[in-house]
């Protein structure tokens, strides 16, 4: 499982296809949208209202693990507010497979700062570093990767994060970030609630041309090919139907391009949900189904 979570650990920003409306599939579609043996993909997405500020939009995601063609393991998580300094639970043992994987997404026009810091159970202070996110770019790394760890023969400097160890993970940002934790023991994984200390109240930043801006949501995680999946689920929860758009991005900048609901895109346009209804978006085997 630690090799795989590095996988997603590949190294933001264009517009690329354009789609109509997309509803969800009929019992039977033309293509399977998995690629189980292709590379795994890793970014984040951004869901944008068709007007700023649109209200009654609830969103939703979920990570899914397949393995031999079926679904294995997943966890849901709701959207994360930006914030500038938070808390975590880290809980990591070599000896019981326990990690704590970390996607950091910086949605800014410039570069922000962001210091880690890790506490004993008892408040004391094992280690701190400072990590430089570039504009629209997003880190993903194990916290023992992002240390070192003592039973691995890496390069790090300073103290490193023991075999066995349970404490705190302190961040602070210059600027707002999005960030979410998911909690490894094995094969399984789920998500890791982040108490936000400091929070951002503003709206996202404009990533692109219609994409970000007020009313806006940031996933700071999106996978997909090589065994993983995401589905995305938005409610329009008001009285009138409502237009949205889904926009992929990679970690390094560039669109991230996937099958999700039988078609091939990273920028997914005119989303129309009904009063009252739910859109769902997923990659589908060719009856329709997904893996959530």
């Amino acid at each position: 499982m630690k090799n795989m979570f590095w996988a997603l650990s590949l190294t933001l920003f264009s517009a690329a296809l354009t789609f109509g409306q997309i509803t969800a599939p009929a019992a039977g579609q033309s293509q399977d949208d998995h690629d189980d043996n292709g590379p795994i993909q890793a970014g984040y997405a951004v869901v944008t209202p068709s007007f700023p500020g649109a209200t009654g939009i609830l969103v939703t995601a979920s990570f899914g693990l397949r393995r031999n063609g079926a679904a294995r393991t997943q966890a849901a998580v709701a959207p994360p507010a930006l914030l500038t300094s938070a808390v975590m639970f880290v809980d990591v043992s070599d000896q019981l497979f326990k990690n704590l994987g970390l996607a950091i997404v910086n949605p800014h026009n410039g570069s922000t700062d962001v210091t880690v810091t890790l506490r004993k159970n008892d408040g004391a202070q094992l280690a701190t570093k400072t990590i430089t996110i570039a504009a629209r770019r997003q880190v993903l790394q194990y916290v023992t990767e992002m240390f070192g760890s003592q039973s691995s023969s890496d390069f790090s400097t300073g103290p490193k994060l023991p075999a066995e160890f349970t404490g705190a993970l302190v961040l602070t940002s210059t600027t707002p970030i999005s960030v979410i934790g998911l909690r490894f023991r094995d094969v399984n994984f789920s998500t890791m609630p982040v108490t936000t200390v400091t929070a951002f109240t503003g709206p996202l930043p404009t990533l692109a041309l219609g994409v970000g801006g007020a009313g806006a949501t940031l996933f700071p995680e999106f996978a997909a090919g090589g065994g993983w999946a995401t589905e995305i689920v938005i409610a329009n929860t008001g009285t009138a139907s409502v237009t949205v758009r889904v926009d992929l991005f990679k970690q390094d900048g560039t669109p991230l391009t996937t099958a999700l609901n039988g078609q091939n895109g990273s920028s997914f346009k005119s989303l129309i949900i009904p009063a009252g209804g739910v859109l769902v978006l997923a990659p589908r085997d060719r009856n329709g189904n997904d893996d959530f």
